[in-house]
């Protein structure tokens, strides 16, 4: 649903974004992640067609983004930044009814198309509100509503959780998952990185314009080859199958607590099976030896040179 082909807008000065080759499948929800300034904005305006690249090609719907396709790209795109304007002195029905207007909603069909937005965002109990009065968590949620009244298929939300505590961070992940659902195709930008991996399919990490990794975060982790880190549960014998851990080839680190041993092994996988053998053959009862997943902090961490912030 979204692509992008050597994707490249040159700011100058090594700033912009540079040969990105996105792939976003229809349905899924795409998280975008990288640090502030590494070209997270530039390329969702791209994207949605308010920049235009330097060199490269952008596709939403296998429709190329570019000025004389743009009045299709927009029927497509529901477009949330990370701010952006209300009228204070509106009600939120007003506000919302305004930009109906905006998207040329028949008046007749107004009101459902309110009513259904507002109940997708669990906003419903803020109809007469004044804007002025809303919370961040509030307005995240009316912004929502108004990206969802020309009912796009491709939803584009730029850093939507920023700056929320986290009782609106998890209604606002609720709101995205109910999205998907209703087989709607999200990229989404944040910083919060447990958060997306809770809610994405697919992740992919951008530094300094540059894609450096995508996919899942499993697949992400596989293809970094970096230090496999495996727990090592035993019902007898921990000091035994301590010593048998450190001396096993590939071994690099193997610390004991109580009936757990964490180890970083550097070996091929299919040596693992191997280790489990020595440790039954030397009378440990083995009750468990399962890789730990790295999370999606620590891949970000790893993927972008900052390896070092991992260590205690």
């Amino acid at each position: 649903m979204i692509r992008t082909e050597n994707l490249t807008k040159d700011f100058g000065g090594g700033r912009g974004i540079r040969d990105l080759n996105l792939h976003v499948p229809k349905g899924s929800i795409f998280g975008y992640i990288g640090p502030n300034g590494s070209g997270k904005t530039t390329t969702i305006k791209c994207l949605c067609g308010l920049l235009q690249p330097t060199q490269g090609r952008a596709f939403i719907n296998n429709i190329e983004v570019i000025p004389k396709n743009i009045r299709q790209i927009k029927r497509l795109i529901g477009y949330m930044p990370d701010n952006f304007g209300v009228y204070d002195q509106m009600s939120v029905w007003e506000y919302l009814d305004f930009f109906c207007a905006a998207y040329h909603i028949p008046v007749g069909d107004r009101a459902k198309r309110i009513g259904d937005v507002l109940a997708l965002t669990s906003a419903e109990h803020m109809m007469d509100y004044q804007v002025t009065s809303l919370s961040r968590g509030m307005r995240q949620r009316v912004g929502l509503a108004k990206t969802l009244l020309a009912d796009p298929e491709v939803l584009i939300l730029d850093e939507p959780t920023s700056g929320l505590d986290p009782h609106a961070r998890i209604d606002i992940r609720q709101i995205i998952q109910r999205l998907r659902d209703l087989q709607k195709t999200i990229l989404l930008s944040s910083h919060i990185l447990p958060e997306l991996a809770s809610v994405c399919d697919l992740v992919g990490i951008i530094e300094k314009g540059h894609l450096v990794a995508q996919g899942t975060v499993k697949d992400i982790t596989r293809a970094l080859k970096e230090n496999m880190e495996l727990l090592l549960v035993v019902d007898s014998a921990p000091e035994a199958a301590l010593a048998i851990c450190r001396a096993f080839p590939g071994v690099q680190t193997a610390v004991a607590a109580q009936n757990e041993i964490h180890i970083t092994f550097t070996g091929v996988r299919t040596a693992i099976p191997d280790l489990t053998a020595k440790l039954v053959t030397a009378g440990v009862r083995v009750m468990e030896l399962k890789e730990q997943e790295a999370n999606l902090e620590q891949v970000f961490l790893r993927v972008t040179g900052q390896a070092e912030l991992l260590k205690p």
